[in-house]
């Protein structure tokens, strides 16, 4: 297993089995994180206000509240990075997953080097801000690459790491296209190729944000069987 230098990242397990949080723990410490595992989602919530972690591992079957519900808790007031690990691995949790609001989805049960890579390119994707650029503008859509914010029409746009990642992808190349492939490798990394379903979800939330009228979007364009472009023209 690759060993990461990054002990001060704080990583919340939320998980009512005891053996797997406690396998959970111990292979985030190799990986150099730190973690605190509870197991009940009022637990949860009150954690992540209380202390702010860099990322949460969710289980979706909590004994108290639905970890979906959770999730949309946490999205009412945060975009802190989230990775629900689910026994329930069909292509329609998956999507409903995706849906609430999550970063990820790994199902049960799970390779251990897999889920500490998703975790490293999670936070990567966080922490990463290109020295080179300080701005981006299309049409009417601003991008603050310093401070990771992104306005419309002067309105400023709330985004997870995940949609902040496909937006600055789109604007840079805004008026190519983008393939499918292409914005899986750059947003999600190598292991994601072919997931087309987490990459349809992702753009589906992000349209909601950002056009006036998703169902015909004219900031992000359907090129059919082949990915996505960012006009360039008047809206």
């Amino acid at each position: 297993m690759v060993m990461l230098q990054d002990g001060n990242r704080q990583i919340l397990i939320v998980e009512d089995d005891e053996d797997t949080a406690e396998m959970v723990s111990s292979l985030l410490t190799e990986a150099g994180y730190k973690s605190v595992s509870v197991d009940t989602g009022e637990t949860a919530l009150s954690e992540i206000a209380a202390k702010s972690p860099d990322l949460v591992l969710l289980d979706l079957g909590l004994p108290d509240i639905n970890g979906l519900e959770v999730l949309r808790r946490v999205r009412d007031t945060s975009f802190l990075p989230m990775i629900v690990l689910s026994g329930f691995s069909q292509e329609r949790d998956k999507v409903r997953v995706l849906e609430a609001g999550a970063d990820d989805f790994i199902g049960k049960p799970f390779a251990p080097d897999e889920l500490v890579a998703r975790i490293a390119a999670l936070l990567r994707r966080v922490q990463w801000t290109p020295q080179a650029e300080t701005k981006l503008v299309v049409r009417q859509l601003e991008l603050d690459i310093p401070h990771r914010q992104a306005a419309i029409r002067g309105k400023k746009l709330h985004l997870t790491p995940v949609e902040y990642g496909l937006l600055i992808t789109l604007m840079r190349s805004a008026g190519q296209l983008v393939t499918h492939d292409e914005l899986l490798r750059t947003v999600w990394g190598e292991k994601y190729a072919g997931d087309y379903s987490v990459l349809r979800v992702n753009i589906s939330r992000l349209r909601q944000k950002l056009e006036e009228n998703p169902r015909r979007p004219a900031y992000i364009v359907t090129v059919p069987g082949e990915g996505y472009r960012m006009p360039t023209g008047r809206p």
